[in-house]
C-alpha cells in the first residue's frame, strides 16, 4: 500500500501542478495508489487461495481413485466381478 502510495502521490504530483495545486494532486493521487495497489495485493491473496484449493481438490481425488483401485483390486482377487 505504501508503494502505491508513493507512485499515486507522485502522479499526482504531476496532475495537480497542472491544474495548479500540486499538494493537493499529490494527497489524492497518494490515497487513490494506496488503493489500488491494496486491491492488486487482495485480488493476488484471491488467486493464490483458489490455487491451493484446487491443489486440495486434486490431492484428495487422487486418493479417492487410488482407494477405488485398491478396493477393486481386493474385490477381484477374492473371486468377485467389479465393474
Amino acid at each position: 500500500m505504501l508503494v502505491g502510495g508513493a507512485k499515486g502521490a507522485a502522479a499526482g504530483v504531476a496532475i495537480g501542478a497542472i491544474a495548479g495545486d500540486a499538494g493537493k494532486g499529490a494527497a489524492i493521487g497518494a490515497v487513490v495508489g494506496g488503493l489500488a495497489g491494496r486491491g492488486a495485493r487482495k485480488q493476488k491473496q484471491q488467486s493464490q487461495k483458489q490455487q491451493s484449493e484446487q491443489k486440495a481438490k486434486a490431492a484428495n481425488q487422487s486418493e479417492i481413485d487410488n482407494f477405488t483401485k485398491a478396493y477393486k483390486a481386493c474385490l477381484t482377487g477374492k473371486g468377485y466381478t467389479v465393474q
